[in-house]
């Protein structure tokens, strides 16, 4: 046989077994990202248990490298989606930050599959959340960036947003409905409240300032729908995050 060429010399059982998890980690991937992006949450956990289950003929050290870059690229793939999107808040990069450095105390694959749960309520709740991670209907999406850049003050109502989309209220109501599970109205409230809880959290900004910053100039009003979110009122959700732990 004459002498190998320069590309094969390289080609070895290990490079081949490698190729081969490429190939596999791309595949899970792809029905990963499918199941995210249509809200099949329930189909998401169990593509990711699947995931952790192929790893386990691995040597413990490489089921732990290959686990761990998986899940934190789910994370990134979503954020630069939303970066492109436009739609990137720091609560978004704040929540990444915290569900990467719980990532990191894992040691085992064991660890990984007893998180699959909560890893993707995690992306649900914390990094995706209302938000589509394709191209939807043009109203809805349009109303979602109308919304995004309008949270401050008190402008938004399902009236001004539907006019400004040349639409009826109902009609808009309906498209989100069917394509956010939940109506203009709420996704507005909710919105406005999340943006509340990142100022209360992670800013000195009064409580006062805060709500009127978001167009509550009600007071009670305002406590009503917070506590409606939370459960407790923004004071003692406030109070609540520097309250000493118990020695």
């Amino acid at each position: 046989m004459g002498e190998l060429r320069e590309s094969e010399k390289f080609l070895t059982v290990d490079r081949i077994m490698e190729y081969e998890l490429d190939k596999m980690v791309a595949e899970y991937d792809n029905h990963l990202y499918a199941s995210i992006k249509s809200k099949d949450y329930e189909k998401s956990v169990q593509y990711l248990t699947d995931f952790c289950f192929v790893l386990l003929d691995m040597t413990e050290e490489k089921q732990i490298f290959v686990a761990r870059i998986f899940y934190v690229s789910v994370i990134t793939d979503i954020i630069r989606i939303q970066n492109r999107k436009k739609r990137l808040h720091p609560r978004v990069l704040a929540s990444s930050y915290d569900i990467i450095t719980e990532i990191e105390k894992w040691e085992n694959i064991s660890e990984f599959i007893l998180h699959t749960n909560w890893f993707i309520e995690r992306i649900k709740d914390n990094i995706l959340g209302d938000y589509l991670l394709s191209d939807g209907c043009k109203h809805v999406e349009a109303a979602l960036q109308m919304i995004n850049n309008h949270l401050e003050g008190n402008l938004l109502s399902v009236k001004w947003l539907a006019d400004q989309l040349g639409i009826t209220p109902t009609h808009l109501s309906n498209l989100f409905k069917l394509q956010l599970g939940e109506t203009v109205a709420q996704y507005i409230t909710k919105r406005k409240m999340n943006e509340i809880i990142f100022e209360i959290t992670y800013t000195n900004t009064s409580v006062k300032e805060v709500r009127e910053k978001y167009g509550y100039h009600n007071h009670s009003h305002f406590i009503q729908h917070f506590k409606k979110h939370h459960g407790i009122t923004p004071l003692k959700f406030r109070q609540r995050l520097y309250r000493p732990l118990p020695t």
